[in-house]
């Protein structure tokens, strides 16, 4: 499952209750939470916050290091 969705469902908030919590739009936040747009290193550190996760661990998981 997709870290993003992860963290949302902990919290037990719909993608637009996520969206207005972190002060961004709800189209906004479905395209970064589904893949379908990066997101700005603010509004990374924003989610991150407010997920109380990091940046890292919301949207670099999959990242392999060598």
């Amino acid at each position: 499952m997709n870290p993003i969705r992860k963290a949302r469902m902990k919290k037990k908030m719909t993608q637009e209750e996520a969206a207005k919590s972190i002060g961004i739009s709800y189209s906004m936040y479905a395209k970064i939470e589904n893949g379908n747009r990066g997101a700005s290193q603010k509004t990374m550190k924003r989610m991150a916050d407010f997920f109380g996760e990091s940046v890292d661990a919301l949207f670099f998981e999959d990242i392999v290091h060598i």
